[in-house]
């Protein structure tokens, strides 16, 4: 009966991080219309933060963390939440819902390229590096072609998503092999509350509150960041259990599905259109990760 439900568990975290994330880009899109960036990061941060200390509260759960902890999750929460959440938040002002979500599908390129002590397993068969390299010439043809889209900020933007990537592999990377002596949910806390602090003060160093007053901001955009900050527990929770429990690139699957929900929220409220050209480079950056997952899929399939 446990392992039934410890499975049960299993599918509700990845169903969470493959739908609610991949609604996220929207309402990024939607809180973006009258919140600067950075400011949008912080108050999604800190609702998520401020509830989930709450409701560990009520539990019994809130426990006093050590400085070590609160240094770990610190660290965790600027590269995965300021780095890798940021970098899409700050690149949609620029760059569309699809776009951001396709190059997010670079993911799992990253944790094979950054987990050194797994190398050896990672590069271990041709499939692997056939998708390395397949999956970043998917990348490459985002910033080829006669496109009206390719401006500077345009093209900015991918390399703040593409860097962000990196940040969020690390991140996850640090957090698996170095991990702190509290329970899930209280990292999850630290690193939202630790990701609220480090955005706000870049919110503030970066002037996004000299012209900033709130009675300017859209009730839609409100409702969009109290969407983010809520689901945000729900789907970010979801992901650092996941990330005890299976191997990142197994994790890493999310990809597969946050672009088609992307594309299809984009297109059916903001209008947005998908060229055959990203439509082509998503496939692309698809086939590479399943050359990268091939020898996982093939001994589940085999065995």
């Amino acid at each position: 009966m446990p392992k039934k439900e410890n499975q049960l568990f299993i599918y509700l975290a990845f169903a969470s991080i493959y739908i609610v994330w991949g609604s996220t880009y929207y309402f990024i899109f939607l809180g973006l219309k009258t919140i600067p960036p950075f400011m949008l990061m912080g108050f999604r941060f800190v609702i998520s933060g401020l509830l989930l200390l709450i409701l560990l509260k009520k539990q019994g759960n809130l426990q006093l963390p050590k400085q070590q902890d609160i240094l770990k999750n610190a660290i965790y929460g600027s590269l995965m939440l300021v780095g890798g959440t940021g970098s899409i938040m700050w690149a949609e002002q620029y760059v569309p819902t699809g776009i951001a979500s396709i190059l997010v599908c670079s993911l799992p390129f990253w944790f094979l390229v950054l987990d050194y002590p797994k190398w050896k397993e990672n590069f271990s068969n041709i499939s692997s590096l056939l998708g390395l390299i397949i999956g970043f010439s998917g990348i490459f043809i985002l910033f080829g072609g006669n496109n009206s889209m390719v401006s500077t900020h345009f093209v900015l933007g991918i390399c703040v998503i593409i860097i962000g990537g990196i940040l969020w592999g690390l991140g996850s990377l640090f957090s698996r092999y170095y991990p702190t002596s509290l329970p899930t949910m209280m990292n999850v806390a630290l690193q939202f509350i630790s990701a609220a602090i480090v955005c706000l003060m870049i919110s503030y160093f970066a002037y996004e509150t000299e012209d900033f007053h709130f009675r300017n901001v859209s009730l839609m955009s409100w409702l969009s960041t109290i969407y983010l900050g809520v689901f945000g527990i729900l789907a970010y929770g979801a992901y650092v259990w996941l990330i005890t429990k299976r191997s990142l690139i197994q994790v890493g699957t999310y990809v597969y599905i946050n672009p088609v929900i992307a594309i299809f929220l984009g297109w059916m409220f903001a209008k947005e259109t998908i060229n055959t050209k990203q439509l082509l480079a998503l496939l692309i950056i698809l086939i590479g990760v399943v050359l990268i997952n091939w020898s996982e899929y093939r001994k589940k399939i085999f065995n």
